[in-house]
């Protein structure tokens, strides 16, 4: 039991007036010896005892009824670990609210709060009870420190309205504990309203040493309590745009989206699923089983007047609406990004990425000794790469690694003088073949080669040369998949390159199979800076006109960037606006929760706890603390009308009435 008037309880020692009034009366009727009053003392003897005990639960009632307006002068409060809040309000220090807005804090209780609003509603009516005047809140839009004008902001949607982005917590964290310690607040409450999802509290964060480092320069007197709403059972389903393409479809264009449908639980369903293009909707059904399903290359007419296209797709609303949409940006006349890199001059290469899409990364080398521009980051938005040279090694291959395991494509091709003893990723080239005209065959295309360089490796076999000889080969790593074809492309007049068809062939099956082009042009993930998006001027500035096309109800009045939806941004009067894509981030439909054992690991000494809201609890009004002034009263009614009992006066033995 805690107590928001602590102080009234040194009020405590009035309880001891009844016993002083008690002692004192009874010296006031002092005992003297008197032989006639021997035989009375006899014959009342026998109800010495029960006389006895009435006057000491007379004495014991009073007192009760004593304390018991002291209590509740003090206003106790059943809080249990949360009480420790109400003795601290007098410190003056605010308490500060951390708000987790991501796109999964948006799943709904049975009664239709989303699990963000009914966290805040219980810690506004707790603050509310406890007497807070102060509260500064500290959302995962601003991430800054923002003071209330009151306890009623908190439930205000404008202020406090669910968002697309990730939270990130312990940056969170991090700002409260410098807000505490900029403020000489070293008493103080943290309540953070988050669900413990994985993918918002980043237990790798290098940042929680800082948060716990901060936390214990204040001392004991910070304390965090987190407040989440439990899961309830039913099943939730989330959609995500994992590849969106145009392509040529004789007299016209068409648009070609891939989706994937994701539910949690391993039922066979049929999801049905509409897709906005241009005002236009078509509606498609995606068979889920064992809680994935997917819909390849849907293919949708794009319109002839428009450059530019958007549009979303979507599922019938859940527990979770927030995750039931993705939106996309495309262009008409779209070039997709792909990046050569060439140990010589290859003029091969760049007419046919020249053929199939935008070369944007032209320059870079592939020898040993040689490196790319940026080996630790490839050029943003390529969707394909094309080297030619030796295979790369150290911070060459650790970047193509990393491009590769996020979806990327690559295609190599030999040197002219080739390293046996470089391989990547457990593949190498063996040696050329020259002067001898050999058969080749790449899918339904048949060719002489006349010059060859051999593979070592295992690979899927895709092509052949000669008596069994690889030819082409390919591997996958992560979700991406790389392609190795031995043929001489620095020769512009060698039979492989004259020809050209399965030069083109080649390149274009790697650069239709790279998935890099989520959302089409434009695209972001809601909550980070994409630069490649900036062309000249950030898209997400402050100073830009900002135009919402299509979005969620919520998105509209959010910062741009933390709300899902279509935005069309302009820079300037004078420049063409440039339609931006904003999406959650994927992983916030994973239902992975940070345990408990895991805080504990990040918080350290920080003294925390946690109460997670069940069933009746989410959708109360009430808050996490609750004063028992009932309880108080009830006791006191009971002890009077106990004492007033015990003080009636007894009728004596033998006693008769007349009437």
């Amino acid at each position: 039991m805690s107590f928001l008037r602590l102080g009234a309880l040194w009020a405590l020692p009035l309880v001891l007036i009844p016993i002083v009034i008690h002692l004192i009366h009874r010296r006031r009727h002092p005992t003297a010896p008197w032989a006639a009053m021997m035989f009375l003392r006899r014959a009342t003897q026998a109800r010495r005892g029960p006389a006895k005990l009435r006057r000491w639960l007379i004495l014991a009632v009073r007192t009760l009824v004593v304390a018991a307006v002291v209590f509740a002068l003090a206003r106790p409060l059943s809080s249990g670990m949360f009480g420790v809040a109400a003795s601290r309000v007098v410190s003056g220090a605010p308490s500060v609210v951390v708000l987790d807005r991501s796109a999964s804090m948006q799943r709904r209780t049975e009664s239709g709060l989303t699990h963000q609003a009914a966290a805040l509603r219980r810690v506004a009516e707790t603050l509310r009870t406890l007497g807070t005047e102060r509260v500064v809140l500290i959302d995962s839009v601003s991430a800054a420190p923002i003071e209330l004008a009151d306890v009623d902001a908190l439930t205000d949607p404008q202020l406090t309205g669910g968002a697309a982005s990730a939270a990130d917590v312990p940056k969170m964290l991090r700002v409260a504990m410098q807000y505490l310690m900029d403020h000489d607040h070293s008493v103080a409450d943290v309540w953070v309203c988050s669900d413990g999802q994985v993918n918002d509290w980043r237990p790798d964060a290098a940042s929680w040493n800082r948060v716990v480092q901060a936390a214990q320069s204040l001392g004991d007197g910070v304390r965090l309590h987190l407040v989440d709403v439990a899961d309830d059972p039913r099943v939730n389903t989330s959609v995500v745009l994992t590849r969106l393409r145009v392509i040529d479809a004789g007299p016209g264009k068409e648009l070609a989206v891939s989706v994937l449908v994701e539910r949690q639980d391993d039922a066979s369903v049929v999801v049905p699923l509409r897709l906005v293009v241009g005002g236009v909707t078509q509606s498609f059904d995606v068979q889920v089983d064992d809680g994935r399903g997917e819909l390849i290359d849907a293919r949708v007419p794009v319109p002839e007047d428009q450059d530019v296209i958007y549009g979303q797709v979507s599922i019938p609303a859940d527990v979770n609406a927030a995750d039931d949409d993705w939106f996309f940006v495309a262009a008409a006349d779209q070039d997709r990004p792909i990046g050569l890199v060439t140990e010589s001059p290859c003029l091969a290469l760049e007419v046919a990425a020249d053929v199939l899409g935008n070369v944007v990364a032209a320059e870079g080398g592939a020898g040993q000794g040689s490196r790319l521009q940026q080996p630790r980051q490839l050029p943003g938005g390529v969707a394909c790469l094309i080297w030619q040279g030796q295979l790369p090694v150290g911070d060459d291959a650790a970047a193509v690694t990393r491009f590769l395991e996020s979806g990327g494509s690559v295609v190599f091709f030999p040197p002219s003088d080739v390293d046996r003893g470089i391989e990547f990723q457990g593949v190498r080239w063996a040696q050329w073949t020259r002067g001898t005209v050999r058969q080749a065959s790449f899918d339904q295309w048949e060719l002489p080669i006349a010059a060859s360089c051999s593979l070592d490796g295992q690979m899927v076999r895709l092509a052949e040369i000669g008596e069994g000889e690889l030819w082409i080969g390919k591997i996958r790593v992560g979700e991406g998949a790389a392609w190795f074809c031995g043929a001489d492309v620095i020769d512009a007049d060698s039979l492989f390159v004259t020809d050209g068809l399965v030069l083109y062939g080649l390149m274009s099956e790697a650069l239709n199979a790279s998935p890099l082009q989520v959302a089409g042009d434009g695209g972001i993930v809601a909550g980070t800076d994409d630069r490649r998006l900036q062309n000249g001027a950030d898209p997400l500035s402050e100073t830009a006109d900002i135009e919402t096309l299509l979005a969620r109800d919520e998105a509209i009045g959010m910062p741009l960037g933390h709300g899902a939806g279509v935005f069309a941004v302009r820079h300037s009067t004078e420049s063409a606006p440039r339609l931006v894509a904003v999406n959650r981030p994927a992983a916030e439909s994973d239902r992975q929760t940070i345990s408990d054992s895991q805080l504990q690991g990040l918080l350290g000494d920080v003294r925390w706890n946690r109460v997670v809201l069940r069933g009746p609890q989410a959708d109360s009004d009430g808050g996490l603390v609750q004063e028992i002034w009932g309880v108080i009263w009830v006791m006191m009614i009971i002890g009077m009308l106990c004492e007033a009992w015990l003080t009636l006066p007894g009728r004596a033995r033998g006693e008769s009435r007349w009437f």
